[in-house]
């Protein structure tokens, strides 16, 4: 009962999960082979890496979502509101990062990479709002705003003024730390939107909409085992109480907490290879 390599190969042509999952697949390889070129050209594979690797898992994440409206032609269970977070977010970081250094890594990857890689990222979430929002209308008439209520604006405000009360110093410019500051404090509670309207709808997910969300949680984790070791560094001088490290903490603390409750049914989903499916009872409304 021995199989040749042509029938091997035409039972995995035939595959339908393959069919299904090739451009899911396509953009994992394609991920872990830029990658694997960032980190041989163009870092030097130290701690600080981390970060950067933390804004490449985020950026896939939203090239997955993207990936999801070009397959289902829709834009279904997609949260504007939180990607208008994101982008505020991210505006708000690059504003930072692309004049000074104090929150880059100090590897070379802080050179270029992990801008770059930021930029990817808010012109994919602006991609996706276009879409949402504007053109092609047949996309436009898919968002379930009427599901997308979270109020976002109150979140934004108090984001502000935490951002003005608490901040680093490292830019030793007060707008620019403001500005990066703001950006983490937005990101820590930009899921909130997105995870309120899939508990609102119930039912199951998507697996490109929980895989976009499962890349977001991983980089929080990076990003947050980045700066509980070096938060050290945001103690001001000649301060007792290292109030700016505790906050951005705080901040990654927070969102690794408002993922927890997703990411105990994604894994569960991933354990039994079976559908993730959110219950109705939940709620994480604001």
């Amino acid at each position: 009962m021995g199989a040749d390599l042509v029938s091997l190969f035409l039972s995995v042509y035939r595959s339908r999960s393959l069919k299904n999952n090739f451009d899911e697949g396509l953009s994992y390889a394609v991920f872990a082979v830029l990658g694997c070129c960032a980190l041989h050209w163009a870092s030097d594979r130290t701690f600080s890496t981390l970060i950067t690797l933390g804004a490449a898992f985020q950026c896939l994440g939203f090239c997955l979502l993207r990936l999801k409206i070009r397959k289902q032609k829709g834009v279904q269970g997609i949260s504007s509101r939180t990607l208008q977070m994101f982008a505020v977010a991210y505006v708000c970081r690059l504003y930072s990062t692309l004049q000074y250094n104090g929150y880059l890594p100090v590897d070379r990857s802080g050179d270029w990479m992990y801008q770059l890689v930021d930029v990817v990222a808010l012109l994919v979430i602006c991609s996706i709002l276009f879409a949402m929002h504007g053109f092609p209308r047949a996309l436009s008439r898919t968002y379930e705003k009427e599901m997308d209520s979270c109020q976002i604006m109150w979140l934004l405000i108090t984001c502000c003024a935490l951002s003005y009360a608490i901040h680093p110093h490292l830019n030793n410019r007060q707008i620019p730390d403001m500005m990066w500051t703001m950006s983490l404090y937005v990101e820590a509670v930009a899921m909130v939107p997105q995870l309120f309207m899939l508990t609102k709808k119930g039912g199951v997910v998507e697996s490109l909409a929980s895989h976009y969300i499962a890349a977001v949680f991983i980089a929080r984790c990076l990003y947050l085992s980045f700066w509980c070791n070096s938060y050290g560094e945001l103690k001001p001088k000649n301060a007792d109480v290292n109030l700016p490290g505790w906050g951005v903490i705080g901040a990654q603390v927070l969102q690794v907490i408002i993922f927890g409750d997703f990411m105990i049914h994604y894994f569960r989903s991933m354990r039994d290879n079976a559908k993730l499916v959110l219950p109705t009872s939940k709620s994480y409304a604001i």
